[in-house]
């Protein structure tokens, strides 16, 4: 089996005919009919089954055609990838984080840019919404950023991370503050902080749904742009919130404290547009997947 036996086979298979397939490789019917005929009989089983009418995929047929695509897919992003690492092709990567906890994202960059010395790092910081329109118009390349918006946007492209949990935020001199686990109608009268339903209306909506599960609503007091502002409106005694847990480097004023009741948490993930031909996106995805197999235990947000 070779590449151009695959090449043929995917052609034949997507058209469901042979002569179709051969003009799109410039050779004569009976080159394509016989290379098929080769792989069939290499594997071992038949891929079409074929009359003087029609062209149809066997099951057999249909699952090559599934992992023959990936096969050549992988083949010719190899290819390209060695010849920018070759090359030593020098180019521009922007990456956009929120403000959650990224220990692991200095080591990933500074595994990458020890392989791809030439590629410009840019680092942008957002909130989830932003970040999430910021790569769905191309103006940065990868994105670190929560699925809890993501979905909308069907050219996005993520992988997980790991799993985020949800708390309540408040002040160390809060009555609860020293509490191990809070319940939601503890907090119903508490003044809420939340971050802007027009920058994050998935966020804003979690938060007014988890009290509305439980036949309560949150008594939000200000709405903000960015989860530095909750935090620092927390810290002075302005109210309290709920937020992902893996806020990055929070003050020793703050706790984070589990509710009783079960709640959904959110994934963190590393997306990217797939209509975004950045060359380097495949490269550091690549290099985020090493990386990720190199941590046993994985990535734990606690």
């Amino acid at each position: 089996m070779d590449l151009k036996q695959l090449r043929y086979f995917v052609s034949v298979a997507e058209r469901l005919s042979f002569t179709e397939a051969a003009m799109e490789h410039f050779v004569a019917q009976s080159a394509i009919s016989k290379q098929i005929s080769n792989l069939e009989e290499q594997i071992g089983v038949q891929l079409f089954i074929r009359n003087r009418r029609t062209v149809q995929l066997t099951n057999a047929g249909t699952q090559l055609l599934k992992d023959a695509k990936l096969v050549i897919a992988h083949y010719e992003e190899a290819i390209s990838n060695a010849r920018l690492a070759g090359n030593g092709l020098s180019g521009n990567l922007k990456i956009g984080y929120l403000g959650l906890k990224k220990i692991f994202l200095p080591k990933l960059i500074n595994q990458f840019t020890k392989k791809y010395p030439d590629v410009t790092i840019e680092l942008i910081q957002y909130t989830s919404d932003t970040l999430n329109a910021s790569l769905k118009l191309g103006e940065i390349d990868i994105g670190f950023t929560l699925y809890l918006s993501i979905e909308k946007f069907p050219e996005i492209v993520s992988k997980k991370i790991s799993n985020i949990p949800f708390n309540v935020v408040i002040n160390s001199e809060h009555p609860l503050a020293d509490y191990k686990k809070i319940s939601i109608s503890s907090i119903a009268l508490e003044p809420f902080i939340v971050i802007n339903q027009e920058v994050s209306p998935d966020g804003y909506h979690h938060i007014v749904e988890l009290f509305n599960k439980h036949g309560l609503s949150p008594t939000i007091v200000r709405e903000v742009s960015h989860f530095e502002t909750v935090l620092l409106m927390i810290e002075a005694g302005i109210g309290i919130s709920i937020l992902p847990k893996a806020i990055s480097n929070p003050p020793s004023t703050l706790r984070f404290i589990e509710l009783e009741e079960k709640i959904d948490e959110t994934d963190f993930i590393i997306a990217w547009n797939r209509n975004n031909h950045n060359p380097f996106i495949s490269l550091f995805t690549k290099e985020f997947d090493s990386f990720m197999n190199s941590q046993k235990d994985g990535l734990v947000f606690t």
